[in-house]
């Protein structure tokens, strides 16, 4: 696992280890999102929806699990001696297999009360593999992050690479078995197995000329000190992406498998966000060490006003073509998956900076669980009403209506830490103008799209790129698009000699 460090050869930059490990994690989120479709092309929708029900399952437990065990590895790498990394990572590992016990017992009570909506009878039968699964999975998910803490993000991205084909494998090879959906769920144990073996070789690899020497005293506490305060707001962000599905299992069963189909953000779009965010960090809290605010909401706004220009319209493109785009993924009588993905969509929205990070650079972090709470408890309060009056269009709305509500929040918080005007926290004005821009786009591609019939394969990328050069036109002539990154996009699209 070394990287590349052969003489006279200059070290892997930062941004390129960044990289690397990004898009192997695309790849990875790909090739889970092509599974979800495989199977709703290869099983009947009530197969589906009881695939869809048990990872869902599973993928709480896992949120739970974690209490932020392995994100804590880059603190305790940094900050303990060298020598007791071998330890810390162990302990690590256990701490998990402990909790992979309780997690197992909640998704066995889950399983149990789900059982009961009519259609996901077999659900506390086929519960037991995945239950192994966690087992079997969770002790290793802080290896990627080890891997990147030794500075091997080759490493990190390869593994990351064999765990997304071979999730996918498992869940799509046990298709051509009788019974798809016990096949699946052994085919993920088996899986779970894969990866514990392959994670295991790597660790030894990693630490075979190290001992495993003796933590001081107080280091558990430590741990679980660190750890478990930062968890919170992944475990409620987590809950939040999942307490729609269970609320649509138990009050409308029979559409889970289209509303899951649907329910989604599109995880390309606040990635753009979160990597310029986390380049960005050191300079931001450099800025704010320095006590330079100036300096600072300048960062801040460039970063937005370049993200802005390019989330927006390719927002916008899935918010035109939603119906080509869940057509070309998914079979016909998964149409009704449209209503949760558009409006999921719109949440992109406000995707264009990662306001977590800029409230991280100032210090704080108490507002960002409170976020998260603010988040799970609006969405999980509205989407019941919402979901009894509205349907599948209920939950989805809830959660924009959360979101909103979080933004406004996060914008607060950063105001109040940078003592200004809530005007002064976000470049409304240019936000405004590019919103603007992006829909007036979609208007004459709304037109071509229902006065012209077209293919059903080739629908969503025709009106992609109709929507991508109208907006190229209009974000010219208007001055979204300044003329550094014109040049720069002029020069991306000439063919290297």
């Amino acid at each position: 696992m070394e990287e590349n460090k052969a003489p006279g050869k200059k070290p892997m930059s930062l941004a390129r280890k960044a990289g690397i490990f990004t898009v192997s994690r695309a790849v990875t989120i790909l090739a889970q999102l092509m599974a979800v479709v495989v199977l709703t092309h290869s099983l009947t929708e009530k197969q589906a929806g009881i695939v869809f029900y048990l990872l869902t399952i599973y993928g709480t437990a896992q949120t739970f699990g974690q209490l932020g065990l392995p994100d804590s590895v880059f603190y305790f790498f940094e900050k303990l001696n060298p020598s007791l990394r071998k330890g810390v990572a162990l302990l690590i590992g256990r701490s998990l297999l402990w909790l992979s016990l309780a997690g197992a017992a909640v998704m066995l009570a889950i399983a149990w009360v789900g059982a009961t909506r009519e259609g996901f009878g077999d659900v506390r039968l086929l519960i037991w593999a995945l239950m192994g699964l966690l087992l079997f999975e969770l002790p290793t998910l802080p290896l990627p992050n080890i891997l990147i803490a030794l500075d091997r993000a080759k490493g990190a991205a390869w593994l990351n690479l064999f765990i997304g084909m071979t999730q996918f494998a498992a869940m799509t090879i046990p298709l051509l078995l009788p019974n798809p959906v016990a096949g699946i769920t052994w085919g993920l144990l088996v899986y779970g197995v894969l990866r514990l073996a392959v994670s295991g070789g790597v660790f030894f690899k990693l630490f075979k000329h190290e001992t495993a020497e003796p933590l001081p005293p107080g280091t558990v506490r430590e741990l679980f000190t660190y750890s478990v305060p930062l968890s919170l707001a992944q475990i409620f962000w987590g809950l939040n992406r999942q307490v729609d599905k269970y609320i649509v299992q138990w009050f409308l069963p029979a559409t889970f498998a289209i509303y899951t189909a649907g329910a989604y953000e599109i995880p390309i779009i606040p990635t753009i966000a979160y990597s310029i965010a986390s380049v960005m960090m050191p300079q931001l809290i450099g800025h704010h060490l320095r006590e330079e605010r100036g300096p600072l909401l300048a960062l801040w706004y460039k970063s937005i006003r370049k993200v802005t220009v390019i989330v927006l319209p390719l927002v916008m493109v899935f918010i035109v073509a939603a119906e080509e785009f869940i057509a070309l993924l998914f079979p016909e009588n998964y149409a009704g998956a449209v209503v949760p993905f558009r409006i999921y969509t719109l949440i992109l929205l406000q995707r264009v900076a990662s306001y977590s990070n800029m409230q991280k650079a100032l210090g704080s972090t108490r507002e960002i669980t409170y976020a998260a709470i603010y988040l799970f408890v609006i969405n999980a309060v509205l989407s019941i009403p919402l979901v009894l009056w509205l349907g599948i269009a209920g939950p989805p709305l809830a959660s924009l209506i959360a979101n909103t509500f979080t933004w406004w929040y996060a914008l607060d918080c950063i105001r109040r830490l940078l003592k200004i005007k809530f005007s002064e926290v976000f470049p409304f004005a240019f936000y405004g103008k590019a919103l603007g821009v992006a829909a007036l786009a979609a208007v004459p591609v709304f037109i071509l799209k229902y006065m012209v019939e077209l293919p059903a394969a080739a629908g969503f990328f025709v009106l992609a790129v109709a929507y991508l050069l109208v907006y190229l036109v209009l974000a010219r002539a208007t001055g979204m698009v300044e003329e550094e990154d014109w040049r720069r996009l002029l020069r991306a699209g000439k063919v290297r000699k």
